[in-house]
C-alpha cells in the first residue's frame, strides 16, 4: 500500500498561489480539511498558508454558522450566541472563528467570520438584511469588493455565495412569511434579526453552473494538497448567472417532480 504524503503549510501556499490567490485579495473560504489530505499541523496549518498568501492587507473570510434549514431554525426562533456557538460548517471554519482577531457577523443563520483590513466593512450590518444571503449581507458586498471564493475540497454546492446569486434576480427562493430569529452579539445583548428564510425542500443544481464559469474564465481549477479545488471571480460569477436567472428564474432549481 502506497503511503499517503504528508501535506505542508509551503505545499498549500504553493497550491493556493498556482491557482491564483494573491497578495492583498479578499476572499471567502468553503473548505473541506479531509480532502486536503495529511495535513501537517491540521486546520490551523491551512488557515496560516491562507494568510501568508493574501499577506497583511488581505482579508480572510469563511461560513460560521449551524448546518440545517434556515426555514426551520427561523421558524424555531432560534438564537445564535456568536460568543460561543461552534460553526458546523467544516473544521477549518470552527478552528478559524476562535481565533484571536477574528470577528463574526450578526446573522442567526447565516454567520459569516473573518479576518483583516476590510472585515469589519464587509460583515456589519448583517443583522438588518431581511434576506440573510441578500442585498446589503456579506454576500453582497463580497461581490462588491472584487473578492474571490475559493472552493477548496468542495463543490459549488457549498458555494453560498450563489443563494445570493438567485435571491437578488427573481429566482423563487424565499418563503413569504417573515420569522424572528435572534442572535447575541459579543456584549451578550440579544437582537431579533425579522428574515424572510429560504423555502424549506428547495433543491438546487449548484454544479450546473461550473462549465459556464470556466468557459467564461471566471473560474480557475486545481489541486490544494490532494483536494480538488476552484478560484472564483465573485463579481463576475453573480454577473453572468444573475443574468441568466433573470431570463431563467428557475435555472438553478430542480423542479419538483411529486413522485
Amino acid at each position: 500500500m502506497t503511503e499517503k504524503r504528508t501535506v505542508t503549510r509551503q505545499n498549500i501556499v504553493a497550491d493556493l498561489k498556482a491557482l491564483g490567490l494573491k497578495q492583498n485579495d479578499i476572499v471567502l473560504v468553503h473548505s473541506s480539511l479531509s480532502r486536503i489530505g495529511m495535513v501537517e499541523g491540521g486546520a490551523d496549518t491551512v488557515i496560516d498558508a491562507l494568510l501568508e498568501v493574501i499577506g497583511r492587507d488581505g482579508t480572510l473570510l469563511m461560513p460560521s454558522f449551524q448546518r440545517g434549514s434556515e426555514f426551520f431554525l427561523a421558524q424555531s426562533k432560534f438564537v445564535f450566541d456568536i460568543r460561543n456557538a461552534p460553526s458546523e460548517v467544516g473544521v477549518i471554519t470552527e478552528t478559524f472563528r476562535r481565533r484571536p482577531g477574528v470577528i463574526r457577523s450578526l446573522s442567526p443563520t447565516h454567520c459569516t467570520a473573518g479576518i483583516g483590513p476590510k472585515t469589519w466593512d464587509i460583515l456589519k450590518d448583517h443583522e438588518q438584511c431581511r434576506v440573510s444571503a441578500g442585498f446589503g449581507s456579506p454576500y453582497h458586498k463580497l461581490v462588491q469588493a472584487w473578492s474571490k471564493i475559493l472552493l477548496l475540497g468542495v463543490a459549488h454546492n457549498s458555494n453560498t455565495t450563489l443563494h445570493f446569486v438567485e435571491n437578488t434576480n427573481g429566482a423563487p427562493t424565499l418563503c413569504r412569511q417573515l420569522f424572528e430569529p435572534s442572535v447575541i452579539d459579543g456584549n451578550g445583548r440579544t437582537i431579533a434579526v425579522p428574515t424572510w428564510p429560504h423555502m424549506p425542500g428547495l433543491q438546487r443544481n449548484y454544479p450546473r453552473v461550473e462549465n459556464i464559469l470556466l468557459e467564461h474564465g471566471l473560474q480557475r481549477s486545481g489541486k490544494i494538497g490532494d483536494a480538488d479545488s476552484k478560484l472564483i471571480d465573485a463579481q463576475g460569477m453573480s454577473e453572468l448567472i444573475g443574468g441568466i436567472i433573470k431570463r431563467d428564474p428557475m435555472f438553478l432549481i430542480v423542479p419538483f417532480s411529486g413522485n
